[in-house]
């Protein structure tokens, strides 16, 4: 069972700027589309497909997951000798800073926040 669950488990596919520009993006929208509806006494439509499409950029980010990316095997950050870079924020931005952060042994792909700051 340990092994199939490590199996289907998630791993991080979107690098740290990635993951800025979709909140920035996310926000953008959500705020746009909030204020229109406030401000106006005619929903015309536009505003609610702007919130309803910022809930996928602003998800992705704080997930730090891309179904779009996993579906095509992309992602926006590196594998450097085999490690998967992407990770929580903490993590990324260790190694952004060139903190070289290392995982615990056999937990590779788990960049939890006590595995990042070692």
């Amino acid at each position: 069972m340990e092994r199939r669950r490590n199996k289907m488990g998630v791993i991080y596919n979107i690098g740290l700027l990635d993951r800025v520009v979709r909140f920035i993006v996310g926000f953008a929208l959500l705020a746009a589309g909030a204020i229109a509806m406030t401000m106006s006494p005619v929903i015309t439509g536009w505003e609610t497909l702007a919130v309803l499409v910022s809930v996928y950029p602003l998800l992705t980010a704080i997930l730090g997951w891309d179904p779009l990316y996993a579906m095509f095997g992309a992602r926006s950050c590196r594998l450097d000798g085999g490690r998967n870079q992407c990770g929580t924020i903490p993590y990324e931005v260790d190694a952004a800073l060139g903190h070289n952060p290392k995982p615990d042994r056999g937990f590779e792909y788990d960049h939890s926040l006590g595995s990042s700051h070692h």
